[in-house]
C-alpha cells in the first residue's frame, strides 16, 4: 500500500493527525520512491519447512497468472482449476507442501488472498507492496494435515481481489505447486484426521454478529478438532488491537478514533454451547501504519495468517446421534456495535474408531465462560488525549469420554487467557503510545485406549508500538518504532518445540524544509524441536539487508 492510502486507512485508527499528515504527503511521488526504485526482495528470518528426502512429485495447479482486476466484469478472480494428487506418489504421504511464487512491479496496496482446495482453505495470506523495478516472493505452507481432502480430483480455487488503474499499476503474477512426498522408514507417513469438514467462508459484522452451519459426523467419531481461519478487515478492525474505548471515543466526536476497545474474541459453540474461542493476533500487513516499517521483511505472519486450534473432543459424545448439529462462530460483545467485518472460514478435523462402526459418550463437564471478562480503566485528558488499560481473561475447562473399540477414553481440555492493552493517546492522535500482550496456554488430556496422552500449547504474543507526528512551518515529521512478538512452547505427541520470534522496525519520514525517507529493521528466529535447533537474525536498512 502507498504512503499515502495507508495514512488515510490508519488515520481512523489513530486520528486527525495522521490525517493532515495524508494530505501533506498527497502531493508527494509514489511509495516506490521512498527507497529509491526498488528494494531487496522478501525475506524473513523464519524457519523455513523441512523437506523430506524422499522420493516426491509436484503438481503445478497454476502458472503465472495475472491478477489485475478483481471487480471488473467479469472479474479475474477466483481463478478456478483442479488438483489431483499424482500417481507415481500415491499417499499416505510424509508432508504435502503448497509453493507460491509471486511477482509483482509498480505502485500496488497489499492484498489478501486465500487458496482453497475441495472447498477447504488451506491459506490466507497477504501480497507485499511492490517497488517501481519489481520484487518477487515466495510463500511455502505445509498442507500435509488436509490430506484427507486429496484422495482425489478436487476443484482448486485462488482469490485475489487486486485494482489496477492509471495510478495502481501493480499487477500480480503468480504461480502455485503442491508436492508430495512418499513416506519411508526415516519419514514414515504423517498421521492425520480421517475427514475434514468445512463450514465454509464466514463474514461477521454489525449486522451479522454470528454464523452458524450445520454437520453431520460420523457415528463412529472419536476426537474432533476446529480450525478458524480469521482475519479483522476495514479502516478499524485491520487495527483493533490500536482501538479506544468506546467511552473516550464518544467523548471526543469527530476526531476519527475507532472504538469498542483493543480487545477481540471470536467465540466457538456447539449446539449453541460455548465451547472455546480465538483471540486473533495482531497481524500487521505490508501497508500497515507506514510501509517503511516492512521493507524487504514482513511482520510476524503477514505471509501466513494463522489458521487457530481448537479441540472439542470432550464434546464428542453429543454428536454422535446421526442428525445434523450446528457448530457457530460469535465475536465479542464490544465488536457487535462496529462498523467492520472478520472474515474467514472454518474447518472440522474428525477422527473415527476404525474398529467399530459407533461409539458413543458424554460431555461430563463443562466450564467455559460464555464470554470473556473485560475490564477498561480510563482517564480522559480532554482534547482528545487520554489514557487507558484494557485487560480481559478467559479461564475454561471441558471433559468427556467417548467409548471405542479399545475401551473407554476421556478426554480434558483446560484453556487459560490473559490479554492487557495499555495506551496513552496525547496531541488528538499525533503521539500514541501502546503496550499490548496476550498469554495463551492450552492443555489437552485423552485416558484411556492406550497410554495417556497430553499436548500443550503455550503462546505470548507482545506488540509495542510508538507514534509520533509534528507539523511546523510548512514541515511535517513522523517517526514510527515497533517491536512485534511471538513466543510458542509445545509439546505435541511427547514432542516438544520452541519458537521464539521478534521483529523490531522503525520507520521516519519527514517533509517540508527536508526530505527523509528512512526505515531498519531487525528479526531474530529461534528455535527448537524434533528438525533441530534453527537461529537466525537479519538486519536491514532502507529496504536492503545489512546482514
Amino acid at each position: 500500500m502507498s504512503a499515502r492510502p495507508v495514512l488515510r486507512r490508519a488515520a481512523r485508527a489513530l486520528g486527525a493527525a495522521v490525517l493532515a499528515l495524508a494530505a501533506v504527503l498527497a502531493g508527494g511521488g509514489p511509495a516506490h520512491a521512498d527507497f529509491g526504485t526498488d528494494y531487496q526482495d522478501p525475506v524473513s528470518a523464519a524457519q523455513p519447512l523441512t523437506r523430506p528426502d524422499t522420493r516426491s512429485c509436484t503438481v503445478e495447479v497454476m502458472h503465472e497468472r495475472a491478477f489485475r482486476n478483481g471487480y471488473g466484469s467479469p472479474a479475474d478472480t477466483p481463478y478456478n482449476g483442479s488438483l489431483t494428487p499424482p500417481a507415481d506418489c500415491a499417499g499416505p504421504w510424509s508432508k504435502v507442501v503448497l509453493d507460491l511464487h509471486g511477482s509483482v512491479a509498480g505502485r500496488q496496496f497489499d492484498r489478501l488472498f486465500t487458496v482453497r482446495v475441495g472447498g477447504v482453505e488451506m491459506l490466507m495470506s497477504s501480497t507485499p507492496e511492490p517497488s517501481q523495478d519489481g520484487i518477487e516472493w515466495r510463500v511455502e505452507r505445509d498442507v500435509t494435515r488436509y490430506a484427507p481432502v486429496l484422495t482425489g480430483a478436487q476443484p482448486f480455487e485462488f482469490d485475489l481481489a487486486n485494482v489496477t488503474d492509471a495510478t495502481y499499476t501493480g499487477v500480480f503474477v503468480i504461480s502455485a505447486t503442491f508436492t508430495f512426498y512418499t513416506a519411508s522408514e526415516r519419514w514414515p507417513a504423517a498421521r492425520t484426521a480421517d475427514r475434514v469438514l468445512t463450514g465454509g467462508g464466514f463474514t461477521l459484522d454489525q449486522a451479522h454478529p454470528g454464523s452458524a452451519r450445520e454437520f453431520t459426523f460420523p457415528r463412529n467419531l472419536e476426537r474432533l478438532t476446529a480450525e478458524v481461519y480469521a482475519r479483522g478487515g476495514g479502516a478499524c478492525e485491520e487495527f483493533a488491537y490500536a482501538s479506544a474505548p468506546e467511552e473516550f471515543v464518544r467523548a471526543n466526536p469527530g476526531r476519527g478514533y475507532c472504538g469498542q476497545g483493543p480487545f477481540r474474541e471470536l467465540r466457538l459453540a456447539v449446539d449453541g454451547r460455548t465451547a472455546g474461542a480465538v483471540w486473533p493476533y495482531p497481524v500487521i500487513y505490508t501497508g500497515g501504519w507506514d510501509p517503511l516499517l516492512w521493507r524487504p521483511t514482513p511482520g510476524i505472519f503477514a505471509f501466513d495468517l494463522p489458521a487457530y486450534q481448537v479441540d472439542l473432543t470432550p464434546y464428542v459424545g453429543l454428536l454422535l446421534d446421526g442428525r445434523p448439529h450446528t457448530v457457530s462462530l460469535t465475536v465479542n460483545a464490544a465488536e457487535r456495535q462496529s462498523n467492520d467485518a472478520w472474515t474467514g472460514q472454518l474447518n472440522l478435523f474428525a477422527t473415527v474408531d476404525h474398529g467399530s462402526a459407533r461409539t458413543s459418550g458424554a460431555l461430563t463437564r463443562h466450564q467455559v465462560a460464555a464470554e470473556a471478562t473485560v475490564r477498561t480503566e480510563l482517564t480522559d485528558l480532554g482534547d482528545g488525549s487520554g489514557d487507558w488499560t484494557v485487560t480481559a481473561a478467559r479461564h475454561d475447562l471441558a471433559e468427556g469420554w467417548v467409548q471405542t473399540s479399545h475401551g473407554r477414553v476421556g478426554s480434558t481440555v483446560s484453556s487459560d487467557r490473559t490479554f492487557r492493552s495499555g495506551q496513552q493517546l496525547r496531541d488528538g492522535g499525533a503521539d500514541l503510545t501502546l503496550h499490548n500482550r496476550t498469554d495463551q496456554s492450552t492443555v489437552s488430556t485423552r485416558r484411556g485406549g492406550g497410554r495417556p496422552v497430553t499436548d500443550s500449547v503455550r503462546e505470548s504474543a507482545p506488540l509495542d508500538v510508538r507514534y509520533r507526528y509534528t507539523a511546523a512551518a510548512g514541515s511535517s515529521d513522523q517517526r514510527t518504532e515497533m517491536v512485534l512478538g511471538l513466543q510458542r512452547t509445545a509439546v505435541e505427541d511427547g514432542r516438544r518445540s520452541t519458537v521464539d520470534h521478534s521483529y523490531a522496525p522503525t520507520a521516519h519520514r519527514h517533509d517540508g524544509d527536508a526530505t527523509v525517507r528512512t526505515g531498519g529493521s531487525v528479526e531474530t528466529y529461534h528455535s527448537t524441536g524434533p528438525d533441530g535447533p534453527y537461529a537466525r537474525t537479519l538486519t536491514t536498512r532502507d529496504g536492503w539487508l545489512v546482514k
